[in-house]
């Protein structure tokens, strides 16, 4: 697999990530109790809507290398899956070490010093 394909698969992953921390915020501020994410799958067209709670959505975040995806959307070449949430989403950890170095690094929430 071409360093510049494990790249784009990343960056979309991380994209999607990024759209849903400012639906985590808008939840919070809404007390929703079970807002709808996007899916973090690293398909750039897919539009799949993933239901979780806030504490759920945390638990995704706690590591900068995982994802939350719709059942059947990951993606063994660079991830596996570490999770099964009730058939509404998966929690997958990034295996393939070019992705997960560039997820963390695309990390949101990383402190920068």
């Amino acid at each position: 697999m071409q360093t510049d394909d494990l790249e784009k698969r990343a960056k979309t992953e991380a994209l999607f990530r990024e759209v849903n921390e400012r639906i985590a915020e808008t939840a919070k501020d809404f007390d929703a109790k079970r807002p709808e994410f996007i899916c973090e799958c690293d398909d750039p067209s897919c539009t799949h809507r993933v239901e979780a709670s806030l504490d759920e959505y945390e638990e995704v975040r706690a590591d900068p290398a995982t994802f939350m995806v719709v059942p059947g959307h990951d993606d063994e070449e660079i991830e596996r899956v570490i999770a099964l949430r009730g058939g509404r989403f998966v929690i997958v950890e990034k295996v393939q070490r070019a992705v997960r170095n560039l997820v963390r690094h695309l990390n949101p929430r990383a402190v920068e010093t």
